[in-house]
């Protein structure tokens, strides 16, 4: 069978399953974790998601990052799975997401920054790399920062309760202005739903 054809059959099930979890269980921290075992599994097929179909952004470009969505559904807008390809560096400042989010490493380490709030904004709670058979999970109010320095690039899954170009009431924290701010609408994302 092609890889893509098998990439293919294998995002339409994982969704799936995903689909099924959220269903069957809501959207709890164990829930979570159950999708972060299925995206985890699934990110070990490293061969599928190459440089080559996924490229990184070029070093000369301003953006560090860029999403390639695998699936989505049409309607709703949920259940939101993308190959995110980034380079250092990448700081992201410490967000929310308003919806559920899992990430599971394919490849590179990604360092995920949590935080709890407190009456003078944040403070961090703790730390942990994702790469390659590793992943997170966060409920909507979870709170992380992203951070790549490695020079390597980084291939990770991203997968959302509801895609990225919806996401109109995600928060970050502005530590210059020391306040809580909304996060603009991401909109560097490639289809690649036919790959």
């Amino acid at each position: 069978m092609p890889v893509q054809s098998g990439r293919r059959e294998a995002i339409l099930e994982i969704v799936e399953r995903v689909r099924e979890i959220e269903s069957n269980c809501g959207v709890t921290r164990e829930s979570l974790k159950q999708v972060k075992r299925v995206l985890v599994q699934f990110a070990m097929n490293v061969d599928w998601f190459t440089d080559e179909e996924f490229p990184p952004i070029k070093t000369e470009s301003s953006e560090t990052s860029c999403f390639y969505r695998l699936a989505e559904d049409e309607e709703t807008h949920r259940f939101a799975l993308y190959v995110q390809s980034a380079r250092a560096p990448v700081n992201l400042p410490p967000h929310n997401h308003d919806t559920w989010a899992v990430i599971a490493g394919i490849r590179g380490d990604e360092v995920n920054r949590f935080y709890e709030r407190t009456p003078n904004g944040i403070c961090q709670s703790g730390c942990y790399t994702v790469r390659k058979g590793t992943g997170v999970a966060m409920l909507p109010d979870d709170i992380h920062s992203i951070h790549i320095a490695d020079e390597t690039p980084v291939v990770n899954f991203h997968m959302y309760g509801l895609g990225l170009e919806y996401l109109y009431n995600r928060e970050y924290f502005d530590y210059q202005e020391k306040k809580w701010k909304i996060f603009p609408v991401y909109d560097n994302i490639r289809d690649a739903m036919n790959i």
